[in-house]
């Protein structure tokens, strides 16, 4: 009797299982990873019959490493587990180590909406697996000042005008930009410049972007070092070599991208005079009157620290006006990203490309946005959309149906012109409640 006992209680705990999400994730690549290369971190949900709702993937932070987010691009698959069929929605991370050590996921859960016995639902949290990576650095470039992991870098230069005919006082801007392949800009060090002796050089500002894909990986990013050289006496001058060390991922090892040294001559101009002449000794100055120190600096003093006053005045009050405005036009636009009328127009653009898998998956969202925490099949229900409902069920059929690979390519026509419908009854039924209230407040006998 207690073996049979305890056989029904392993049944009852393994079908419970069975009828839980399963989550799986994993690495790519999963070892011999270097520092700055990017890593993608898979996540895969599956849940039995079907999902009632997007899965809610979590945003975390990892220490020592950049991490970007999935940019809803989910993929839809389906597997076989313990002889059921689950049906999942992958996500993708993608991971930027910044030095050498150990990287580790932090704990963090998945809310996942499902079908746990139609037309029964559920919403049930998942934790992410306890997963971490290695990042190093190959031992040929520890001794390297900086790590560049890429396929490809470049380095060009560009001056604002030739460097021939050159005088005293002429002042020419050197651009130098340099390129790396799959690398973010901030990772590529700025450069030394030489400054010979009747050169000086004044260092502008200098600019990084990134260039990504739609999914956030990076293309090549950019760094451009700018920098003027005011000549302030005649010569002859030659600029040293620039040369940038980076690890080459293809050939496993230090290669060197250099620009070559630079000569030019810049003759006399009798015109030119230095910013403070010398002083004339010829001539016998005369002694300046003795005065108290501060009668003589007080109403300098005293306008200053007015400015200074004013000055920071306006710098505050121009910071808060720009992060009050930042904040106000980051909320507007965000809130205008994730209106209904912005998911339903990707809906629409989604059926209309005839792409069954992001069809369904945004159906989902603007169906949330309908109905807050109401189920996609009791929402069509309630509204009583009889096409609308036989539409989904083929989309739905045609996604996560085993012989969905066989029955060819989906045409969400069908569906596109149920959704406008029924999008339209509900405006319309929103309008009339909100036209008889209206009225109930002008006649409340």
């Amino acid at each position: 009797m207690k073996h049979l006992l305890a056989l029904l209680l392993l049944f009852a705990s393994l079908h419970a299982l069975a009828q839980s999400p399963v989550i799986r994730a994993h690495f790519e690549p999963a070892d011999n990873i270097m520092v700055g290369q990017p890593v993608r971190l898979v996540v895969s949900v599956y849940v039995p019959n079907y999902f009632i709702g997007s899965p809610e993937f979590p945003e975390f932070e990892i220490e020592n490493a950049i991490v970007v987010l999935p940019q809803d691009r989910p993929q839809n698959s389906n597997t076989q587990i313990g002889g059921t069929t689950y049906f999942g929605i992958t996500q993708t991370y993608v991971i930027y180590p910044q030095q050498a050590g150990d990287f580790h996921v932090p704990p963090a859960k998945l809310s996942v909406p499902y079908a746990i016995a139609p037309p029964k639902s559920t919403t049930a949290e998942v934790a992410l697996p306890v997963l971490s990576f290695h990042a190093d650095v190959p031992a040929a470039a520890r001794d390297l000042p900086y790590f560049l992991p890429t396929t490809s870098l470049t380095i060009t230069e560009r001056w604002s005008r030739p460097l021939k005919g050159l005088r005293t006082g002429d002042s020419i801007e050197r651009t130098i930009t340099v390129t790396a392949s799959k690398m973010q800009a901030m990772l590529i060090p700025p450069l030394e410049l030489e400054q010979p002796d009747g050169i000086r050089i004044y260092n502008g500002e200098p600019t990084v972007r990134d260039q990504k894909t739609g999914r956030g990986d990076f293309i090549d990013g950019q760094r451009i070092q700018t920098a003027k050289y005011f000549i302030q006496k005649p010569g002859d001058y030659t600029l040293s070599p620039i040369e940038l060390k980076w690890w080459n991922l293809s050939r496993r090892q230090i290669t060197t991208s250099s620009l070559k040294e630079v000569h030019f001559s810049a003759a006399d101009n009798p015109e030119f005079t230095v910013e403070l002449p010398p002083v004339d000794r010829t001539s016998s100055p005369s002694l300046p009157q003795k005065s108290a120190f501060w009668g003589h600096y007080r109403t300098r003093l005293k306008a200053s620290a007015v400015g200074v006053v004013l000055m920071l005045a306006i710098v505050l009050s121009a910071w808060l006006f720009k992060k009050y405005a930042y904040r106000k036009v980051s909320a507007y636009l965000k809130a205008c990203k994730s209106s209904e009328s912005a998911c339903f127009k990707k809906l629409i653009h989604y059926a209309e490309s005839h792409n069954a898998k992001l069809t369904y998956v945004q159906l989902l969202k603007w169906a949330n946005h309908i109905s807050p925490g109401i189920p996609l099949g009791e929402m069509l229900r309630k509204q009583a959309h009889i096409e609308l409902g036989s539409q989904v069920e083929v989309l739905a059929g045609m996604i996560y149906s085993p012989q969905s690979s066989k029955a060819g390519k989906w045409n969400g026509d069908a569906l596109m012109l149920q959704l406008k419908q029924f999008r339209t009854q509900i405006y319309k039924r929103q309008s009339q409640t909100s036209r008889q209230r209206w009225l109930s407040t002008l006649n409340p006998f």
